[in-house]
C-alpha cells in the first residue's frame, strides 16, 4: 500500500516527501521518488521504554513522490506519463499552492479533481460501449451495471469515493483503478507567514468542501523541512522563534496513516517491542499471519489488551491478568488499533 503525493510542478509535493524522509537522498524530477517514512508513535515510545527491548521498531508508510503535472496541450503525453504513476497508488495526498496566490485554494483544488474526473468518465465511457458489443454473462452484467452507477455519479462531477458502493461493487472496478476512487489527504501548503491562519483555512475547507469524504491538513511545507533537518534541541527552538510548539509533520503522517485505512497492534517483548501494520477489520489470524504464515497456520488464540489498560496496570502482564483486563480471543476477532496483542499457536 503506498501513498502518491501528488500535484501540480512547483506546489511544494517534492519539499513534502524530502521532509518525511528527514535525510538527503537524491530526488528525480522525471521519474517517481519512493520512500519509507516511520510512524510517530508515542504508545510505542512507552512501551519501549518500559520494556527496555533490544530493539524497537515503529510501523511504517510507503510514500511516493510523482512528478508534478504539467497543464498545456503539449504537455500531454507528459501527463499521460504522470497519470499512469497515479494510477498504480493506493491513496491520494494532493498538495495545493497556497502561497504564489495565482489561485485561490478551492478553485485549485476544483480545477485539478475536475481533470480527474474528467478522465475516469474517459475510461467508464469507452468500457460501457465495449459492454454494448458483447454478449453479457453474468459477470460482465454486474460491470455494466456498477460501471453506469459510476457514469452517472462523475457527470454530475462527484468523485466516485462520494458514491455508496458495495465491497462486490469495488472487487467488480478494481481493475480499472480509477482516480477518484482513491481516498485523498488534500494538504494546503502556506507560507511561514501564514501560520496563525491554520485553523481558518482548514475550517473554511472543511465546510466548502464537506461533501467530499476527504480531509485536510494545512502547513508550511518549506518550514516542516528545514526543521526535519535540525536535531531536536535547535528544533525546539526554531519552533519557537516562529511561536509554535510542536510540528505539523508528525499530525500528517498520522493522517496519511489512516488515509490508507492502516491500524496498528503491538507485540512486545525484551528482545522487541513492534508496532505492526493492518488494515482496519483485520481478524487476529490475519493479525497473525502479519508475523509468519506459521502462527497464521498454527494460530490457536490471541492474549489482547488495549493500550489504555495495559498502561492502567503499569505495563504488567500479571496485573493484568489479576485485575481481568488481559482476555483470550478468537480467530474471528476484530484486532483494535493500538492493542497489545500476544498470539498462541501450534504447528
Amino acid at each position: 500500500m503506498k501513498a502518491g503525493i501528488i500535484g501540480l510542478p512547483t506546489s511544494g509535493k517534492t519539499t513534502l516527501f524530502r521532509a518525511l524522509i528527514g535525510k538527503e537522498i537524491p530526488i528525480s524530477f522525471d521519474k517517481p521518488n519512493v520512500g519509507t517514512v516511520k510512524v510517530i508513535d508515542p504508545e510505542l515510545t512507552a512501551l519501549s521504554l518500559s520494556f527496555h527491548p533490544e530493539k524497537t521498531t515503529p510501523a511504517e508508510i510507503d510514500f511516493v513522490d510523482i512528478p508534478g503535472v504539467p497543464i498545456g496541450e503539449e504537455n500531454k503525453k507528459r501527463r499521460t506519463e504522470i497519470y499512469a504513476s497515479i494510477r498504480k497508488v493506493n491513496a491520494l495526498v494532493e498538495v495545493v499552492d497556497a502561497f504564489s496566490h495565482t489561485k485561490d485554494i478551492e478553485s485549485s483544488i476544483q480545477e485539478f479533481d475536475s481533470d480527474l474526473i474528467i478522465m475516469d468518465l474517459d475510461v467508464v465511457e469507452r468500457r460501457l460501449e465495449r459492454l454494448k458489443k458483447e454478449k453479457l454473462d453474468p459477470a460482465k452484467e454486474r460491470e455494466l451495471n456498477v460501471l453506469k452507477k459510476c457514469a452517472d455519479a462523475l457527470e454530475k462531477e462527484i468523485p466516485l469515493r462520494n458514491i455508496e458502493l458495495t465491497d462486490e461493487e469495488k472487487h467488480t472496478i478494481k481493475s480499472f483503478e480509477f482516480f477518484t476512487l482513491k481516498p485523498v489527504l488534500y494538504v494546503i501548503n502556506i507560507s511561514d507567514t501564514d501560520i496563525d491562519k491554520n485553523n481558518e483555512i482548514k475550517a473554511s475547507l472543511e465546510k466548502k468542501f464537506s461533501n467530499i469524504h476527504s480531509s485536510f491538513i494545512v502547513m508550511p511545507v518549506e518550514l516542516e523541512f528545514e526543521l526535519s533537518k535540525l536535531n531536536a534541541e535547535d528544533r525546539k527552538e526554531f519552533l519557537s522563534s516562529y511561536g509554535l510548539n510542536k510540528q505539523i509533520l508528525p499530525e500528517f503522517i498520522d493522517a496519511a496513516y489512516a488515509l490508507l485505512n492502516y491500524e496498528t497492534f503491538y507485540t512486545v517483548g525484551k528482545d522487541e517491542v513492534k508496532a505492526w501494520t493492518i488494515t482496519k477489520g483485520t481478524n487476529a489470524r490475519k493479525a497473525a499471519g502479519k508475523i509468519h504464515s506459521d502462527i497464521e497456520r498454527g494460530f490457536i488464540a490471541a492474549e489482547v489488551i488495549s493500550f489504555e489498560d495495559f498502561k492502567a496496570v503499569n505495563f504488567s502482564f500479571k496485573e493484568a491478568k489479576e485485575k481481568g483486563v488481559l482476555r483470550i480471543e478468537g480467530e474471528n476477532y476484530i484486532i483494535k488499533n493500538k492493542e497489545i496483542v500476544h498470539f498462541r499457536f501450534n504447528v
